[in-house]
């Protein structure tokens, strides 16, 4: 099987770190970059072209749902999937409509974390390859 490009894009440093550790100890993956916020997540998803990027849409900056617009825009092949803290109702509705089918927790188990993302790497404009 061929590795799994993967931008992670987190404003939280702890966060970005257990989770670059954890997706570094796969065989499946790697990592193409690591974001602090939501306009370097944008410029280096351009740079990359990751075939998933792991985004907490609630980053600091307020810029969460409009760069994922931006990602899907860009990277139409990409498949985002979003890890936050928090997701109501509406958010989530406004996640579907960008077309993001993988929203998970941060509190998510790291074995749950990989097996999602492995069942993502095989998604495509939200269907199934």
């Amino acid at each position: 099987m061929e590795r799994i490009p993967i931008l992670i894009a987190d404003e939280h440093l702890q966060v970005r770190t257990r989770v670059l550790e954890r997706l570094e100890r796969e065989a499946d993956f790697y990592i193409v970059g690591v974001a602090s916020d939501s306009s370097s997540a944008v410029q280096t998803a351009s740079e990359t072209h990751p075939r998933i990027i792991l985004i907490d849409p609630m980053m600091r900056d307020g810029l969460g749902l409009d760069a994922i617009r931006r990602l899907r825009l860009e990277n139409p092949e990409a498949v985002i999937v979003v890890l936050s803290a928090f997701t109501d109702t509406a958010q989530k509705i406004e996640l579907e409509k960008l077309g993001v089918r993988f929203i998970l927790n941060k509190g998510i188990e790291s074995y749950k974390l990989v097996e999602t993302l492995q069942h993502a790497a095989v998604w495509k404009n939200g269907s199934a390859l």
